[in-house]
């Protein structure tokens, strides 16, 4: 009885022990873990201002533990955008005392602005002391997709931690202009964790290395609501992914076919005119 319940013991140890060893693994694919210890003011932007605030000297107050939503909606009070995220924002940069990160998480009671008033174009705009980050929607030309045409951050150099590239001017912006996330109208995009990276513009004589990055983690997100106050169906991103590989291959095979069937026609017109030539001149 008593090796029975030593063996029992062995083998539960190192069940628990195997377990604790995998759970401490950190896949590739994983979503990122860094943890939620960034303090932001409780002040917030002047609704409507559509212009940064200063951090206050006000009480701090933690991140918010869970996914926050932020809608737009249009003059009848519709929602038209709507967004749901656990997002965190980090911005790099080089100055006299080498690299620097700076990061932040939006706040769960940022304002949002926006508009949606053309069918085919839309804005969100989220501020919260020191930044603003902007996303442009707009429609594929026959309609059947909306996608992110634009991102735009812009941050405050009177937040302390950018005190070193104030030299810079009073704001940095970064910009991320190519599409991203095509999804068929009338559907909510998905995705376990998107991340967008943001570069500046040359001419706005940025700090050295300057580049910004969003993690839009348990993202859900949908532009061109007009049917109500929820997302609609989840077009997951491994189907948009799924979608992009499919579509190369297409692409080229379709390129590659038009390409042997233009040589084969071209062939034929010029056998068909050398042929022509040689019976003429037979004739004469």
């Amino acid at each position: 009885m008593y090796k029975e319940t030593l063996v029992g013991y062995l083998q539960c140890l190192v069940i628990c022990s195997i377990v604790s060893y995998a759970s401490s693994l950190t896949l590739a694919n994983q979503v990122t873990s860094k943890p939620r210890h960034t303090k932001y003011s409780s002040s917030t932007a002047i609704p409507g201002s559509g212009s940064l605030v200063t951090p206050a000297n006000q009480p701090v107050t933690p991140a918010p533990t869970d996914v926050s939503y932020y809608r737009v909606r249009d003059s009848k009070g519709i929602t038209c955008i709507l967004l749901k995220t656990d997002a965190l924002i980090e911005v790099n940069f080089k100055s006299h005392i080498g690299e620097e990160q700076g990061d932040t998480y939006i706040p769960e009671k940022a304002t949002v602005e926006g508009s949606c008033t053309d069918e085919d174009e839309a804005t969100m705009r989220i501020l919260w002391p020191g930044y603003s980050l902007q996303f442009d929607f707009a429609k594929t030309p026959g309609g059947e997709r909306w996608y992110i045409e634009n991102v735009v951050m812009i941050v405050s150099t009177d937040i302390p931690f950018y005190h070193n590239i104030r030299s810079h001017g009073n704001v940095i912006r970064l910009y991320h202009d190519k599409m991203l996330l095509p999804t068929p109208v009338g559907k909510s995009y998905g995705c376990e964790e998107t991340i967008i990276t943001l570069l500046p513009n040359i001419d706005d004589t940025p700090p050295e290395d300057l580049r910004g990055t969003v993690y839009l983690r348990k993202l859900q997100l949908q532009s061109f609501m007009y049917k109500g106050k929820s997302f609609g169906p989840i077009f997951d991103c491994n189907s948009a992914k799924r979608f992009r590989d499919e579509t190369a291959p297409i692409a080229v095979g379709s390129t590659l076919a038009i390409a042997v069937l233009g040589t084969v026609t071209g062939y034929g017109i010029f056998r068909y005119l050398k042929i022509k030539k040689v019976q003429y001149n037979n004739m004469e």
